[in-house]
């Protein structure tokens, strides 16, 4: 080999070795500046993917009547094995301070305050009226607060999120529905 060719061997490797130092310092300089935003893209999906897979079976968005001649909206509507469950999913980022009997509750958020009224109310409202069309099964309802939500003085017991998700709302497919929570479910799906 002459010396014009190693030298040329010599300057490509060169600039092969400085693309891939660039290559990954920028991958680096990616990874730490958007390092916040790539782990809240990671727990939205982790969230995302176990709200789709709740219970023996599941109906997500859609309206339904009050009974007083107007409608809601149903975030999700999940079969367990002995009843039907309500899921409102809550996406209020920050600290949430709350109790069941307060008419409003508090989200602190970049040193700011906002009230929001107390959700259970319009819960226990959406729970009456499924159960007013299903009246022989057991219907229940939670609150499912994203993982952006902290509550520092406790919550509600009805209040879930991610790492609180009761059992009876996990999805377990070697446990089959009772035959009157089949028969309510079918009733309820037939009424969308």
């Amino acid at each position: 080999m002459t010396l014009a060719e190693l030298q040329n061997l010599g300057a490509s490797l060169l600039d092969w070795s400085v693309l891939l130092a660039v290559a990954i310092l920028l991958l680096v300089v990616v990874l730490v500046v958007g390092r916040g935003r790539l782990k809240q893209a990671w727990l939205n999906l982790k969230t995302r993917y176990r709200l789709n897979h709740l219970g023996l079976r599941e109906i997500a968005n859609f309206r339904f009547p009050d009974g007083l001649g107007d409608y809601f909206t149903v975030d999700r509507l999940i079969m367990r094995p002995d009843g039907i469950s309500l899921l409102m999913y809550i996406q209020y980022p920050g600290s949430i301070f709350c109790a069941d009997d307060i008419d409003e509750w508090t989200q602190m958020l970049e040193g700011k305050s906002y009230r929001f009224r107390n959700p259970l109310v319009d819960l226990d409202y959406q729970i009456k009226a499924i159960s007013a069309r299903v009246p022989d099964v057991s219907v229940n309802g939670f609150l499912f607060f994203s993982h952006q939500a902290e509550f520092p003085k406790g919550c509600p017991e009805r209040v879930i999120n991610m790492e609180t998700l009761p059992p009876s709302l996990k999805r377990n497919k070697k446990v089959k529905a009772e035959p009157s929570v089949i028969s309510a479910w079918e009733k309820l799906s037939a009424s969308l």
